[in-house]
């Protein structure tokens, strides 16, 4: 491990460990994920008051930031992991719910000058919200293409997707298939036109592409979580409320749909 505690502390006598394998590295993805060091608002939703005068219709107490900041953490989370985690479905059912709100009210203040500032506001800050989701949508689909062979024939990791992603796995193995099958399998010999076995001499399947769960990653510990063990001899490492680490995805990954710990 490499970590800190809260203020800064380092820990003594944490262990270093070896450098995480790479079979794993996921494909070049869009620019999304280079926008993660941008410096977004603190809250990256729309306050309940703007200037610009009295309450639209559509406006109540929703709390719009804490569904903002939860989607900005889930893409953070999706983006640095990986493997795929759970489709966050309940948020962007929210999220889709918000952005059709505030863009109605974008609307209704089009022909009033004096909402001119309110608009501009809202219309800035509901941009922000569905770059967000779209990054977040996208670089789940970057890793179910990466890994839908393993993702697809994996009973765990399948039901951590959506019925559409699921049905674009499917689709996307399907067209792959048929690619490699027109184009270079049906030209090899029998023993080696399979897609998933580098002969048939192979028990079982050794050509899927699988998500490296030793990589590193940092981490934000949001809830004490005791000792974890870290290897085979039973050495246990404690994780307390407030630490960053940087450690093996394998050890946390169980903490991290649960909402226990976040990437950073």
């Amino acid at each position: 491990f490499l970590g800190g505690r809260r203020g800064g502390r380092g820990r003594k006598g944490a262990a270093m460990e070896g450098p995480a394998t790479s079979s794993g590295a996921l494909p070049p993805d869009t620019n999304e994920t280079d926008d993660l060091t941008m410096e977004p608002s603190d809250d990256l939703g729309l306050g309940p008051e703007v200037p610009g005068g009295t309450e639209h219709p559509l406006e109540h107490d929703y709390d719009v930031s804490n569904d903002a900041q939860l989607l900005r953490q889930a893409w953070i989370n999706e983006s640095l992991t990986p493997e795929v985690l759970m489709y966050r479905e309940d948020l962007v059912d929210r999220i889709r719910s918000l952005i059709a709100r505030q863009e109605k009210i974008v609307e209704d203040y089009e022909q009033d000058h004096n909402q001119a500032l309110t608009r501009a506001i809202r219309f800035a800050e509901v941009s922000r919200i569905k770059f967000c989701l779209r990054s977040y949508l996208r670089k789940r689909l970057s890793k179910i293409e990466a890994y839908a062979i393993h993702i697809y024939m994996n009973e765990e990791l399948s039901s951590k997707l959506s019925p559409q992603e699921l049905e674009f796995a499917k689709d996307y193995i399907d067209a792959v298939n048929r690619l490699f099958k027109d184009s270079i399998l049906s030209r090899l010999p029998k023993d080696y036109n399979d897609l998933l076995h580098q002969s048939m001499e192979s028990e079982a399947p050794d050509m899927i592409p699988e998500p490296s769960l030793d990589r590193h990653v940092f981490v934000r510990v949001l809830d004490d979580l005791g000792d974890i063990p870290i290897d085979d001899q039973n050495t246990t490492f404690r994780l307390q409320e407030g630490d960053i680490f940087a450690i093996r995805y394998r050890l946390i990954r169980d903490f991290v749909d649960s909402g226990r710990v976040e990437l950073v």
